[in-house]
């Protein structure tokens, strides 16, 4: 039976609104239903979720003293009535605040407080039966501003974690299986869930370069009903860290700063220490790392992007 591979949230939000009739051509589509999907990829309804589940959550804000920044403010809808797709906005200062206001409408968002800390990624391919799961982490060092694109990011031991066995104990119960990515904020001692998407994440080709075998246990899983089928054939340990230049380079062009997550401000002793690990520039993809710089130096802004 062919697959119809979930990708962008875009995507993935047509493939459910109309998977009976994508299904009855003879597709399969490799997604949780409807409902599930949208409570965890909604930006209120995922933190009530996880709050639910015993994880801690951003408090909210509320509007009479929504004006102190810094503030996040949410989409309430990943899409508002109007059609146009929400994204959240990390907002700093009150010019940045005021600048919202004035071309937002507050009433498609929620505001929660600013959480600094260690960013990290919970990855994960959850089975249908709950007998072979795939769990992995990464620590995110450098993303483009507003929430875009990671940049710099290392493994990370969070996956060992309990607050990390309590997601996955929470998604298991809530009937979720396939991939998924649960960001999560280390700070003051505590994790802060921030976002999940259960889909296919932005830097998936670090599970593959760090040999964790997530995507090929989706494989197995959609096309044989047998997560471990392909698990044992992994490519070398390559890269010890991930890295996109050509992101790095977009938002430089654009003149905009990229945002730490670590110490170590200094852009050009990073690119010299993580360029051999560019996501791009290895022997089948050196041609979309030049094509990358190219458009990026031009200016042309076309990054995949990661929400705050």
């Amino acid at each position: 039976m062919p697959v119809v591979l979930p990708s962008s949230e875009y995507f993935n939000a047509f493939l459910l609104r109309h998977r009976r009739e994508i299904e009855a051509m003879g597709c399969q589509i490799p997604l949780v239903h409807a409902s599930l999907y949208a409570q965890l990829t909604g930006k209120r309804s995922a933190a009530d979720f996880f709050s639910a589940a015993g994880i801690a959550v951003p408090g909210e804000i509320g509007m009479p003293v929504v004006r102190e920044p810094p503030v996040v403010a949410k989409p309430l809808s990943n899409v508002s009535a109007a059609g146009q797709s929400l994204y959240p906005r990390l907002l700093r200062t009150r010019a940045e605040l005021e600048s919202f206001f004035a071309t937002h409408d507050e009433k498609d968002y929620f505001f929660q407080e600013y959480v600094h800390g260690d960013s990290l990624y919970l990855m994960f391919h959850l089975s249908r039966t709950g007998d072979q799961d795939f769990i992995w982490s990464q620590r995110n060092l450098l993303q483009q501003p507003e929430g875009k694109s990671m940049l710099l990011a290392e493994p990370s031991d969070f996956h060992r974690s309990e607050t990390a066995a309590r997601i996955v104990h929470a998604l298991r119960n809530a009937g979720f299986h396939g991939l998924g990515m649960v960001e999560v904020i280390r700070a003051a001692g505590r994790d802060v869930f921030i976002e999940m998407n259960p889909r296919i994440w932005g830097p998936v080709q670090f599970c593959l370069d760090r040999r964790q075998p997530l995507l090929q246990a989706f494989i197995g899983e959609t096309l044989h009903d047998d997560p471990g089928r392909f698990t044992g054939r992994q490519p070398m340990l390559r890269r010890k860290r991930y890295f996109w230049f050509g992101g790095l380079l977009e938002t430089l062009r654009a003149g905009k700063r990229p945002a730490w997550h670590a110490p170590g401000r200094r852009l050009f002793p990073v690119i010299l220490r993580n360029l051999a690990s560019d996501v791009y520039l290895r022997k089948d993809s050196w041609r979309c790392f030049l094509h990358d710089v190219i458009h990026a130096s031009k200016g042309d802004r076309r990054g995949e992007r990661a929400q705050v």
